[in-house]
Parts: C-alpha cells; structure tokens; sequence
C-alpha cells in the first residue's frame, strides 16, 4: 500500500458517550503519577498533549498525554502500581476553564 498519508497513531483515549476521556496505558509496566502543573478554581487544568502520567518498563518510560485542552478528573490508580497495556489510568474532561 503506497499513500503519501503518515501511518496514523493509535489513539489511547476511549470514548463511551459520556462527558469523559479515558486515558489508558500504552504499554505494560509500573504507573508514575506525574505532579499536576496549573490548578484554576480548585481543578487541575491540562493542554493537550502534556504529559499526566507515565508508564515504566524495563529501563525506560512512556509517557501518558492528555488528548486534549480541560479538566483532569483523576488518575485511576496508584503510584508504582502494575499496569496492563490498554488499562484506563486516567480520566478528564474537555472545555473551557471559567472563572471561580
């Protein structure tokens, strides 16, 4: 197959008709819980493609991207905990910040 298109990614957010965003591990290994970088009105705020977690194997690391600009809801588990690739580590929401 011969098109001039980039191979595209696999999208690691799922969605289930629901006002969230899933984000799940791209690979097997440990979750690393990321700091959060900016909270507005008591909420953690996110742009798209900032890294919220990370998943460790062997010696290296992969990080977890936010899909998108909003709300980070939580992650879904624990620092250090065993991952499986394709588990769901984290949850957000989209849109626009108001003011508090």
């Amino acid at each position: 197959m011969s098109r001039s298109d980039p191979q595209p990614q696999p999208d690691l957010g799922e969605s289930a008709a629901l006002p969230i965003t899933l984000m799940v591990a791209p690979t097997t290994g440990r979750l690393r819980v990321l700091p959060p970088r900016r909270f507005r009105g008591g909420r953690e705020w996110v742009e798209k493609g900032q890294p919220v977690a990370r998943v460790e194997h062997g010696g290296s690391a992969d990080d977890i991207l936010a899909p998108m600009h909003g709300r980070m809801g939580g992650i879904l588990g624990r620092d250090g905990q065993p991952v499986s690739v394709g588990q769901p580590v984290a949850w957000m929401e989209g849109g626009e910040e108001r003011q508090a």
